[in-house]
Formats: C-alpha cells, sequence, structure tokens
C-alpha cells in the first residue's frame, strides 16, 4: 500500500508538471482536442454517436504504456474530459491497449461495442458500457472471454479492429476486419463474441503492414465503399464496390498505396471515421504528430500530438475520388466581430500582401483566379520566421536534374555515382516505387532512394529525380516550413511538402485553419496538415504571397477563432 501510495503521488506531480509546462507553451493548440491532463497522445480510437444520450465519444491512444483515453461532446467541438476507458488491468494488455473501433450493435439497448488489438498483435478484445444508463458512460467492462481472437487459435498477426457491419442472411452475422502485413482480414461472428476468420478483403496490395485499417459505405455515395488504411506511414483509400454474398470488395479506384490517394498529404495519419446518423455524414478523425522532439510523455513542452479537425467525407464528383472538409460545427467557433472580406486583390511576384487580421487562431479563405504559386503566409514574425500554405505547380517528370524529392524512402543503396539512370531503372523495374533519388556523394559513390510516394519537390544541385507516372502541369496544394521557426535544431518541419489537386482545377478555393501549431489547408476536397513552431513572440502575422509570378486572390475573407480547450468533468 505504501509504494502504490507512493506511485500514485508521484504520477500526480509529473501529471501536474505536464499540464503547467503545456499551459506556458505557445505551440499547444486551443480548439483542436488535446487531452487533459496534458501528456503523450496518438490514434484516435473507437469514435461514436450514442443514439441513446444524444451525445459524441472520442477515445484515443493516450499516455506510455497505452491506454485508451475517453471525452464527449454534444458538437464535435467542445469536449468534456472523462476517466480512462480502457486501462491496462488485464493479463493479456500489460503491454498497452493499442486501436480499435466502435459499434453500435442493433440490439434493444442500443450497446456500443469497442474492439481493440493489444500491444503484442496476436489478441482481439471487445468491451462495452457498465452502466448503459449512464449517459457519459464512464466505466466500461471488458468481456470475461476475451481475447475474442488470437493467433494461437490460428488467427494472423494484427491489429487495430475497423468498425462491425451486419451482413449474410438477413442481416444476421456481424463482418469485422482488422489489419495485417498482407492486408485487411475478414472475421464474421452471429454475436460479436465468437468470431471465425474468413479471407482477406483485398488481394493485390502491394504495400507493408495495414494498421488502423477502415471500411465503410460514403453516405449519400450510391453504394461506394471506402477502404483505407495507414500504412508507409501515410493515410491511403481506395473506393469500390462491396459484394456482401461473398464478402468481396471490387475496386474502382487505383489500389492502396496510390500516392494522390491520400486522405491528407501533410502529417495525419492512425485516422478513424464513424457514421453520425444525426447529419447523415461519415466523420474523419486523424493523428497529428508533432514535428518537433518529445518523450513518450510529452516532455519537455508537457503535451504531444494533436487530434485534427473532425472532417466529413464525401464521394467527389468523379464518382471514384474522396473529398474530405471540416464539419460544419467548426463555424460556431468564428469571432464575427473579427470578420473582414476583400473581393479581389492582385499580389506582385516576389511579394507579400500584409492583411490586416493577425493571430495565431485563424480561419481563412480565398479563392485563386491567377497564378501557380500563392496562397497565405502566416505565423509571420518581425524576425524573418513565416510558414506559407498554398498551392504550386505540379508538373513532375520521370527524369529531373537538380530536384530531390525528400523522404518516402523505402530502399536505400550506394551505386555507381556517374549515371542517376540507374536509378531511374530500378525504381521502374520494382512495382512499389512511386518515385526515386539519386544523391551523388562523392568522392566514390551515390545513394539510389526508392520511394513509395511522391514527396516535394526540393531543388538541390547534388540530386537527380524522377516519377513513375509525370504529371503534366495542375495545381498542387504546397506546405512551405522552410522559414517556420528559428529554432533549427528542435524543429525538424524546415521543408516543403505538397500533394496534387484533382486534374483539370484551375481555380484553387482554399481554406486554412490556424491553430498555434497546427495547421490545416483544403482544397478542392484535398487537404494538407502540418505542424509549425515560430519562436518569437510577434509571430502572428498574416498575408498573400505570390511566387514566381503575379496572383489573383477573389474572396479573401476569414475570421479569428475562439478557443475550445478540453474541458474537466464536473
Amino acid at each position: 500500500p505504501v509504494n502504490s501510495m507512493r506511485s500514485f503521488a508521484l504520477a500526480a506531480i509529473l501529471a501536474a508538471v505536464l499540464c503547467a509546462l503545456a499551459r506556458a507553451d505557445n505551440a499547444l493548440p486551443q480548439y483542436h482536442f488535446v487531452p487533459l491532463p496534458h501528456n503523450w497522445m496518438n490514434d484516435p480510437n473507437g469514435p461514436f454517436y450514442d443514439p441513446v444520450h444524444g451525445l459524441y465519444h472520442l477515445m484515443y491512444q493516450y499516455l506510455t504504456p497505452r491506454v485508451w483515453g475517453h471525452a464527449v461532446s454534444s458538437d464535435l467541438i467542445h469536449w468534456i474530459q472523462l476517466p480512462i476507458a480502457l486501462n491496462t488491468d488485464m493479463w493479456y494488455d500489460q503491454g498497452g491497449v493499442y486501436s480499435g473501433s466502435a459499434t453500435i450493435l442493433d440490439d434493444e439497448a442500443r450497446t456500443p461495442m469497442l474492439s481493440y488489438s493489444v500491444s503484442t498483435n496476436d489478441m482481439q478484445c471487445i468491451a462495452y458500457p457498465t452502466n448503459r444508463s449512464d449517459p457519459y458512460l464512464v466505466q466500461w467492462t471488458k468481456f470475461p472471454g476475451n481475447p475474442i481472437i488470437t493467433t494461437k487459435k490460428g488467427a494472423p498477426p494484427g491489429r487495430d479492429d475497423t468498425t462491425a457491419w451486419l451482413g449474410g442472411v438477413n442481416g444476421s452475422v456481424w463482418r469485422m476486419v482488422y489489419g495485417t502485413d498482407q492486408g485487411a482480414i475478414i472475421f464474421t461472428s452471429p454475436d460479436f463474441r465468437t468470431w471465425t476468420q474468413s479471407h482477406l478483403l483485398n488481394s493485390d496490395d502491394p504495400t507493408g503492414m495495414w494498421e488502423c485499417p477502415d471500411f465503410f459505405p460514403v453516405p449519400g455515395g450510391d453504394g461506394v465503399h471506402v477502404l483505407k488504411a495507414s500504412t508507409l506511414g501515410r493515410d491511403f483509400w481506395t473506393t469500390g464496390t462491396y459484394i456482401d454474398a461473398n464478402i468481396s470488395f471490387v475496386r474502382a479506384s487505383k489500389d492502396m498505396g496510390a500516392p494522390d490517394q491520400l486522405y491528407d498529404y501533410g502529417r495525419f495519419y492512425a485516422s478513424k471515421s464513424f457514421y453520425d446518423p444525426v447529419k447523415d455524414r461519415q466523420v474523419l478523425w486523424g493523428w497529428i504528430p508533432e514535428e518537433r522532439d518529445a518523450d513518450p510523455h510529452g516532455a519537455p513542452y508537457g503535451w504531444a500530438s494533436v487530434q485534427s479537425l473532425p472532417r466529413s467525407i464525401t464521394l467527389a464528383d468523379d464518382g471514384v475520388s474522396i473529398n474530405t472538409y471540416p464539419v460544419d460545427e467548426v463555424a460556431q467557433l468564428r469571432d464575427q466581430s473579427t470578420y473582414f472580406i476583400i473581393p479581389q486583390i492582385k499580389v506582385s511576384a516576389g511579394s507579400v500582401y500584409p492583411l490586416k487580421i493577425t493571430g495565431a487562431q485563424l480561419e481563412l479563405h480565398a479563392t485563386l483566379a491567377g497564378g501557380s504559386s500563392c496562397g497565405f503566409q502566416v505565423l509571420w514574425s518581425s524576425g524573418g520566421e513565416y510558414t506559407r500554405m498554398g498551392v504550386g505547380n505540379n508538373s513532375l517528370t520521370g527524369y529531373m536534374l537538380g530536384i530531390d524529392l525528400p523522404g518516402g524512402d523505402y530502399n536505400v543503396t550506394n551505386v555507381n555515382y556517374q549515371d542517376p539512370h540507374i536509378c531511374q531503372a530500378a525504381c521502374i523495374s520494382d512495382p512499389r516505387c512511386q518515385a526515386w533519388t539519386y544523391v551523388v556523394r562523392p568522392p566514390l559513390y551515390a545513394s539510389c532512394c526508392l520511394k513509395g510516394t511522391v514527396p516535394a519537390v526540393n531543388p538541390s544541385a547534388t540530386c537527380t529525380s524522377g516519377v513513375r507516372n509525370p504529371v503534366a502541369g495542375g495545381l498542387s496544394l504546397v506546405g512551405d516550413l522552410t522559414h517556420s521557426s528559428l529554432n533549427k535544431t528542435d524543429h525538424h518541419a524546415a521543408d516543403i511538402n505538397s500533394g496534387p489537386l484533382p486534374a483539370g482545377v484551375t481555380s484553387a478555393d482554399l481554406a486554412l485553419f490556424v491553430d498555434h501549431s497546427m495547421l490545416e489547408l483544403f482544397s478542392n476536397g484535398k487537404a494538407l496538415t502540418r505542424r509549425a513552431y515560430p519562436t518569437l513572440a510577434d509571430a502572428v502575422g498574416v498575408g498573400l504571397y505570390a511566387g514566381s509570378a503575379d496572383c489573383t486572390f477573389n474572396n479573401v475573407y476569414g475570421w479569428a477563432l475562439k478557443s475550445a480547450p478540453v474541458q474537466p468533468n464536473p
């Protein structure tokens, strides 16, 4: 008992210290979800809408070893912190409670069932509310028969269960998948407790381990389904038709791993979505990691990681692609007294037009009517710090001298330093390769870097790069953080990254949400999220920038946004 009291006291002191550090950190977002007490957070888990009590629930990977944190909201924006939902208190989860989902059963109580994996990647488990009449569903009971699926009974190693769905004769059989190194494996059950292994939902995917898979019909999408996986450090999707008779998925889009089939082109991973019957929509959450050093408890800042703004998933006009955009409820954060609008403005090449609005909590909009390297300059200080979020030219070819495509490497080898075509040939011969970079390392050799995605272009005298599928013209979303911080040691994000807008787009409708270190850019259904950490107190300036050519902006408008920090449970 004495040792337990000491451990509890030390934990309480650590939590207080971390919270104090977080409050003093200007990078801490104020209207995005960050849990209490402040600490480490990563994957969103088990989000759901409770039809009995009319509340939204969000759970998430929290602390080290991992447990499921828990919060509740009536509007997806203002959250109340609840006690830990799933702790490491059973023999099978001592190493951590890992990711999973929530399913609303079809029983009379409309029971929310949590399905999740544990740290060993060889067991899947379930839990349900201890008291269904509690509107906050504070306490959860782990099923006495856990684990419900285990490798000891022949199941393949894997993790991160999806939301289950009903199918089969008269819709009486539950289906669920979890991720493996071969893709998404299907299991079926008559009662949500006894599960039988079936087959892979996909069969020709070239990527690696599937984390945090998701599978759902797009609301209003005429039966189009989305199959999503977190793999190769990104969140990829593919769309197609689900056939329940043989539990199969027939793709209509490209396969998983296509670089233009991402939920987000920036820092966005381990996403999880849920169906919201109130507004007939699929709501998406994503983990936004730090781009600076933090230990497994969030030190030295007292916190680490943010959840994205909740986003709606819709089907694009082509009937195949996916669009995402923040849910309508975000509008309630707008401070109407700060609203501004500029009908049209032309910004000369190489210049920045300062806007009168300033701050680190903003919603900004503009339509790009002319120019191809244009956008918002935010977190702008007098000392030379600024971050640019906008659009750029998207031309890419199979062989580009003086160009680096940094990041995304899955294979790096030393090759003859006199011939970049060696690297180009290696990429062409490997179906997994989407891009390559040849880096000269004088005097004796060069590195050939094969990439599973297409990173942003970066000029470099020592590099030659190329892409498997050339892209002529078009626009791309761009996040330029090369001047975002004077602290080059701690801040890792001194780079540029990008992702293509849909083919044929010539007029980009930009929407940028700034929340201190959080930057979420949306345009024409696509998204790009980054983190920036300016060091100067006056890094609150806002402007419109133009690159190598003049830019014309129409309907420039926006607001300052109010804070909505997570509140303790009263």
